[in-house]
């Protein structure tokens, strides 16, 4: 479930945010209003925040209706400093800033009124029962399964389709869990407060932030195949714990993947650089650079799945899961890329020509192995980079900056975020984009939109100004 522009998420939970209108504003020399919510659950953030909004809407009326009675607002608000009024106070902090505070008033009626009023807007978000009205009780589980019965069921499920390294992650969080609550524990009696435990207990134990979300991030796909499976009737306890604070956001921003420079471009793919490289790891290095496509997505490649040009005059390849072994990321993942006009230049199409057409485009990257089909072409790529960038400022990198920089260079180049994220397969936050837009052509995606005389860019926007003619001749020896 995303979460609203007027949240903000935090470690100790939810944070109303509101933006102060500009007359009052003024006088207050405060822009935005923040409350902290002292709760976890989005639905109740979002109840408590539709309470708030009215009682600070209705304390701006007020300080308005006063300054029409022939004060200013500046006036009236000097004057009710330190004064408690019926809806809302005004005062200065700690820091000597004025700060206005609504009142929450009657709590518990408040908050009811605010999630029948949520109901009658949006059904589907609490179901069609109104707190006032009669909830019924929930449907016992098909089976009432122990803990460790469900985990096994689950592991039994997806076990097909899920990659080695990741099933053992998978379980490994799941165990962690068993752990915590005893592996003969009932499953219809976890609740949240077992999960809020058990996020606890490995904080405690120094997990980091990172390794924690990714541990609820699986937990919470447990429970969702449980309750799927009818074993499990109540919402799913394990999600929207664990949330990066600020800091950790930072932290984890500047440890990330770093993109490479033109610079560093310019000395991994030159010729005599890139003839390190295995031939086949050379191609799928200069599809990372010209696509911005994962490893994992660039190793499972089929020969069938590049088109030479029957896509609208533009020759593509086509990222997806229909193919035997072949795995996405997530939905967005799945896309068609045009091929950069420098590829074709190089001899990318009479590189694939030559392979057989029902093989895979790099037979060196085994899609069935334990760290999935990108692991030849990153270990590959990693070697390469250790010796012709040992000489760099120290910073994470990997084939993974390859995806960064063509990302980054397409936005130096003024390719639209929309464009950027249906080229790479990302999932844009505003859900308007996918529901309402349309997919890029193939010749959108590499040439830009041309309409009513105004144009964008697209892939054929990146340029790296390397010397083509010695790569060509590189890439065939």
């Amino acid at each position: 479930m995303r979460v609203p522009h007027y949240l903000t998420r935090t470690p100790a939970g939810f944070s109303f945010r509101m933006r102060v209108p500009a007359d009052i504003s003024r006088a207050l020399g405060r822009r935005i209003i923040k409350c902290a919510l002292r709760t976890r659950d989005l639905r109740q953030a979002q109840a408590f925040s539709l309470v708030l909004a009215a009682r600070y809407a209705a304390a701006f009326k007020r300080l308005r209706e006063r300054g029409m009675s022939g004060k200013s607002i500046d006036d009236w608000i000097r004057e009710l400093q330190g004064k408690s009024l019926h809806d809302f106070t005004i005062e200065r902090d700690a820091n000597g800033a004025l700060r206005i505070q609504a009142e929450p008033g009657d709590d518990a009626a408040a908050l009811n009124e605010a999630i029948a009023q949520i109901g009658r807007i949006n059904r589907e978000f609490f179901g069609p029962a109104t707190p006032s009205s009669p909830v019924p009780s929930p449907q016992p589980p098909a089976a009432v399964l122990s803990m460790r019965d469900a985990m096994q069921k689950w592991l039994t499920a997806i076990a097909a389709d899920t990659l080695p390294k990741t099933f053992t992650i998978k379980k490994a969080a799941v165990a962690g869990l068993l752990q915590s609550v005893g592996p003969g524990y009932p499953l219809p009696n976890i609740t949240r407060i077992d999960l809020s435990n058990h996020y606890q207990r490995l904080a405690d134990e120094g997990i980091s932030t990172p390794t924690r979300v990714n541990k609820q991030s699986y937990l919470g796909g447990f429970f969702d195949w449980v309750i799927a499976a009818g074993y499990y009737t109540q919402p799913n306890p394990a999600r929207n714990h664990v949330a990066y604070g600020n800091s950790a956001k930072r932290k984890r921003k500047k440890l990330g993947f770093r993109a490479f420079d033109l610079d560093q471009v310019a000395a991994l793919f030159a010729p005599c650089a890139l003839a390190d490289l295995p031939s086949s790891a050379r191609w799928a290095a200069l599809l990372g650079l010209y696509t911005g496509a994962r490893a994992s997505e660039i190793g499972q490649l089929l020969v069938a799945d590049i088109n030479s040009g029957t896509n609208g005059g533009v020759p593509t390849i086509r990222i997806s899961d229909e193919g035997e072994f072949q795995r996405l990321k997530s939905e967005v993942s799945q896309r068609v890329v045009p091929i950069h006009l420098d590829l074709v230049a190089l001899g990318f199409l009479d590189y694939v020509a030559q392979l057989p057409a029902e093989g895979r485009l790099f037979p060196r990257a085994k899609a069935d192995a334990v760290n999935g089909a990108g692991n030849w072409i990153s270990k590959s790529f990693s070697r390469h980079l250790a010796k012709h960038g040992k000489s760099w400022p120290q910073a994470k990198r990997g084939f993974h900056s390859l995806r960064k920089t063509v990302i980054q260079q397409m936005q130096g180049a003024g390719v639209a975020s929309e464009m950027r994220a249906q080229i790479v397969g990302h999932e844009l936050e505003d859900e308007h984009h996918a529901s309402y837009s349309r997919e890029f052509t193939p010749s959108e995606k590499l040439n830009g939109v041309i309409s009513s005389g105004f144009k964008t860019t697209g892939l054929g926007a990146l340029t790296y100004a390397l010397n083509l003619v010695a790569l060509r001749t590189a890439l065939r020896a």
